[in-house]
C-alpha cells in the first residue's frame, strides 16, 4: 500500500505531496489538468523507462519519492533491502539528459530492481493496457498467475533448457574435431561481438526517438523559437482580453462563464509558451552526442542484420550461442551417455509440461466461471467467456505445450470466438476490470491503479464500474482516474487535480476534497460547469447517497 508520495519537478508538477487513503482513491479534474501525470510519476518511481521530457521546464532534476507498506514483499526482498517496521522507501531522480538514479531504503538500486520490487507493490492498469489482453502470451501468463502456477511454469522452462543443452551436446559429439573447433571459434567470436556491444533493453527505442531531434536540431530550434514568440504574443493578448472581460462581467454577470473559459485558455497559452521556451533551450545538441547516438544505432543495425530482427532477438541469440559453445567445450560424455540423458530430459520435460497443462485446464475452468460472474455485474446481460488451453506435445517450448486463448461473446446466439476478434473497446475495458478483480483475490499486490478504466462506457454502466471498484477497494488500495461522476461518487477519498500558473509556467496541484467541495466537483462533472447549479448539487448529493447504500 502507498502511504506517501512526493513529486518534484516532474512534467507539469512543481511540488506535490500526496497521502492516499486505504480504500478507493478517486482523482478528477479538467482534461489536461495533470491527473495522469501523477500516475506516470508513480510508474517512474517503480521502474518505468523515461526520457528528459519528464523534467519541468527550467528544473535541474526531477524527483519522485514514495513510502510503502511492505507487508506483501517476499522474505528475500525484505532481507535484501533492509526493511524495518514494515516500511519501504523508494526514491528515483532524473537529470536533463534522461539519466536516472534510484535508491531503495537508502541503498542504490537498478532499474530492474525497481521493476521487481514495484511488481510486489502496485499493479498498473493504463488506458490502453487492455489491448495487451489480446496477446496469447499475456493470456497464458495471466492464467498462470491466477492458478498460481509460476513455479510449475518455471520448472518446465528449466527442463526445456536442460533438454536443449543436451541436444546441443549430442550434436557436438557427432562432428569431427576440426568441425567442432571451427564452430567453437565461430560461436565464441559471435558471442564476444554481441557482449561487447553491452546491449540494454529499451536503449534502441530511446535513441531512435532521440535521433530525429538531434539531426534536425537547428530546424527544430528555429521553429520552436518562432512558435514561442507567437504563443508569447497570444498569451499577452489573451491576458489583456481577460482583464477587459472581467470588467465586463462585473457589470453583466451573464458573461461570467466566458471569463472562466478565457482564463483557462490564457493559462494554457502561458503553459504552452513556457514549454516551447524550454523545448528550444533543450533542443541544441553537441557533435559528440550526435556521433555517439549515430554510432550506437549503426551498431544495433549491424547486430540485427547478423543475429536477429530486434534487440531482444539478438540477446536471445547470445544465450543460444552460450549454450552451443558450452556444449562444444564439454566433450567428456560419450554419445550413448548423452543420448540416455537426453531421453530422460525429454521424458521429464513432457511429464512436467503435461502436468502443467492439466493444472492450467483446471485453473482455466475456474477462471472462466469467475470472470463470467464478475462481468455480469458490469453490464453484460448474456455474456459467455471461456479460457481454452489446447495441448500439443509436438510443439513443446520453454512455456510448455499449451496454446491459451480467451474466447468471448456478448451476443445471444453467437458462438464463442477469440477475444481479439469480438470485443469492442468498452467491452475490453470492462473485461479487464473483471479480470483484475478476479486476479486480485489470487495475488498479494497491495495497490492497483486504474487510469480511466471507465473509458467508452455510459452512465448506467459507469455506476456498475464504480460499484465494482468499491468492492475491490475493500481488500486493496485503489487509485482511479475518472471523468464519470457515477464512478467518482464511490470514492473513499476524492482528490481534485487542477493546473494554474506559477512564475509564468503551468503547474499542476492536487487537493483532498471535503464533503461540500466533493458535492460541487461531482456537480461540475455532471453538468460540465464550474459554477454548480442547485439542480446539479441536488443530483450530486443523490449520487453520493446512493453510493453509500
Amino acid at each position: 500500500m502507498l502511504k506517501k508520495l512526493s513529486i518534484k519537478n516532474f512534467a507539469v508538477i512543481d511540488s506535490l505531496e500526496l497521502e492516499p487513503g486505504e480504500g478507493l482513491n478517486i482523482f478528477t479534474g479538467e482534461t489536461g489538468a495533470g491527473k495522469s501525470i501523477i500516475i506516470s510519476a508513480l510508474g517512474f518511481l517503480l521502474g518505468e523507462r523515461s526520457g528528459s521530457d519528464i523534467l519541468r521546464p527550467g528544473a535541474a532534476s526531477a524527483e519522485v519519492e514514495g513510502e510503502f507498506a511492505a507487508d506483501n514483499l517476499p522474505p528475500a526482498a525484505v532481507e535484501r533491502w533492509g526493511v524495518k517496521e514494515k516500511t519501504l522507501r523508494i526514491r528515483r531522480q532524473a537529470d536533463p539528459k534522461g539519466r536516472t538514479k534510484a535508491a531503495i531504503n537508502g541503498a542504490s538500486a537498478t532499474l530492474a530492481q525497481l521493476s521487481e520490487v514495484g511488481g510486489y507493490l502496485v499493479d498498473f492498469h493504463g488506458q490502453n493496457e487492455h489491448q495487451s489482453l489480446l496477446k496469447p502470451e499475456v493470456q497464458r501468463d495471466l492464467l498462470d498467475r491466477y492458478g498460481r502456477l509460476e513455479k510449475e511454469a518455471a520448472a518446465v522452462a528449466g527442463a526445456w533448457g536442460a533438454a536443449r543443452a543436451l541436444e546441443e551436446a549430442l550434436n557436438a559429439v557427432s562432428m569431427s574435431e576440426d568441425e567442432r573447433a571451427r564452430l567453437l571459434d565461430l560461436y565464441r567470436f559471435q558471442l564476444a561481438e554481441i557482449e561487447a556491444a553491452n546491449l540494454k533493453p529499451g536503449e534502441e527505442e530511446e535513441l531512435e526517438t532521440l535521433w530525429p531531434r538531434l539531426k534536425n536540431s537547428e530546424k527544430l530550434f528555429s521553429l520552436s523559437g518562432d512558435a514561442h514568440g507567437l504563443l508569447d504574443d497570444a498569451s499577452g493578448a489573451a491576458e489583456k482580453a481577460l482583464e477587459k472581460l472581467k470588467a465586463l462581467a462585473a457589470v453583466d454577470q451573464s458573461a461570467e462563464p466566458l471569463v472562466g473559459r478565457l482564463n483557462s485558455a490564457a493559462i494554457e497559452l502561458r503553459d504552452l509558451a513556457g514549454e516551447m521556451r524550454a523545448y528550444g533551450k533543450a533542443v541544441h545538441s553537441d557533435p559528440g552526442e550526435v556521433d555517439r547516438v549515430l554510432s550506437r544505432l549503426e551498431k544495433f543495425k549491424t547486430l540485427k542484420k547478423k543475429y536477429g530482427a530486434d534487440i531482444p532477438a539478438v540477446l536471445a541469440k547470445a544465450e543460444e550461442l552460450r549454450v552451443k559453445a558450452g556444449s562444444l567445450d564439454d566433450m567428456t560424455l560419450d554419445r550413448s551417455e548423452i543420448e540416455k540423458k537426453l531421453a530422460a530430459a525429454r521424458e521429464k520435460l513432457e511429464k512436467l509440461a503435461f502436468a502443467l497443462h492439466e493444472k492450467r485446464v483446471a485453473a482455466a475452468k475456474k477462471l472462466s466461471a469467475e470472470i463470467i460472474k464478475e462481468a455480469e455485474g458490469l453490464g453484460f446481460k448474456e455474456v459467455r467467456f471461456s479460457v481454452d488451453a489446447a495441448y500439443d506435445e509436438a510443439a513443446l517450448t520453454s512455456s510448455g505445450g499449451d496454446s491459451v486463448e480467451y474466447l468471448f461473446t456478448a451476443n445471444p446466439g453467437y458462438p464463442l470466438r477469440p477475444l481479439r476478434y469480438t470485443a469492442s473497446g468498452g467491452e475490453m475495458a470492462r473485461l479487464m476490470l473483471a479480470l483484475k478483480t478476479v486476479l486480485s483475490r489470487a495475488d498479494r499486490i497491495g495497490a492497483q491503479v486504474f487510469d480511466e478504466v471507465d473509458a467508452g462506457v455510459g452512465a448506467v454502466t459507469g455506476r456498475l464500474v464504480g460499484e465494482k471498484l468499491a468492492k475491490l477497494a475493500a481488500s486493496k488500495q485503489i487509485f482511479c482516474i475518472t471523468h464519470l461522476p457515477q464512478v467518482a461518487a464511490f470514492g473513499d477519498e476524492h482528490f481534485f487535480v487542477e493546473k494554474d500558473v506559477r512564475a509564468g509556467v503551468a503547474a499542476a496541484s492536487v487537493r483532498l476534497l471535503d464533503e461540500a467541495a466533493r458535492e460541487r466537483e461531482i456537480a461540475r462533472m455532471l453538468g460540465g460547469k464550474k459554477q454548480s447549479t442547485d439542480l446539479g448539487l441536488k443530483h450530486a448529493r443523490e449520487l453520493l447517497a446512493e453510493s453509500k447504500n
